[in-house]
């Protein structure tokens, strides 16, 4: 049963989680699921040699997710390269048929711009998501998904339906299940409900094929 969405650590069980690894480094990985993606910090001026890397590593059958990628407006210095690499990113996602996983500050409006202009048809979900209901809305009428981590807004969590809804634990050491607990306690679920509802939506997003 896979819940956890996006995390930075060595998962205790490989089946339960989408491990965000540098593509660089992947091929020394064994077992497990993985996302891998250009991070918007990480874009330079030599984004392109790397997107060649990713796409090459990106088509092995353990990588069921490309991301983390998106834009960071606090990072000032390349935002028309991050706004690049992300496009480019995008057509890979489609290109291979994988989920993709948004790493997004302060940059939403450009976000839902980018999805209203190029229609993908696979999925996006936004990760971490600390944000207000407002933009949380906007996103959800873009038909994205939302991934919670340790940290989040209650009222947020209450208007995300069930089925828009993942969970993370990102760069937290707190344990998946519960977070998931918490967000169950603010929903009105019981836990054990819940786990199944994320389970449900991982297997319809990330293993549909």
């Amino acid at each position: 049963m896979l819940l956890d969405i996006h995390t930075h650590h060595q998962p205790n069980v490989l089946s339960e989680s989408i491990q965000n690894i540098s593509f660089k480094e992947f091929q020394a990985q064994k077992g497990g699921y993985y996302s891998v993606g250009i991070h918007p910090w990480d874009v330079t001026s030599n984004w392109e040699t790397d997107f060649d890397i990713l796409r090459k590593t990106a088509t092995d059958d353990r990588i069921i997710a490309i991301g983390e990628v998106g834009i960071d407006r606090f990072v000032t210095d390349n935002i028309m390269l991050q706004k690049a690499a992300f496009e480019r990113q995008i057509a890979l996602s489609e290109e291979l048929r994988l989920p993709l996983i948004i790493h997004c500050v302060k940059c939403y409006n450009e976000l839902i711009q980018l999805k209203k202009e190029l229609h993908p048809k696979q999925p996006w979900v936004v990760h971490g998501f600390r944000n207000n209901p407002f933009i949380a809305e906007r996103l959800l009428s873009e038909d994205m998904y939302i991934s919670f981590g340790a940290r989040y807004q209650p009222a947020v969590v209450q208007m995300v339906p069930d089925e828009k809804l993942f969970v993370e634990t990102d760069e937290s050491e707190s344990d998946i299940r519960l977070i998931i607990k918490g967000i169950a306690d603010v929903k009105g679920k019981r836990s054990d409900d819940f786990i199944w509802q994320i389970d449900t939506n991982v297997q319809h997003v990330f293993f549909k094929h």
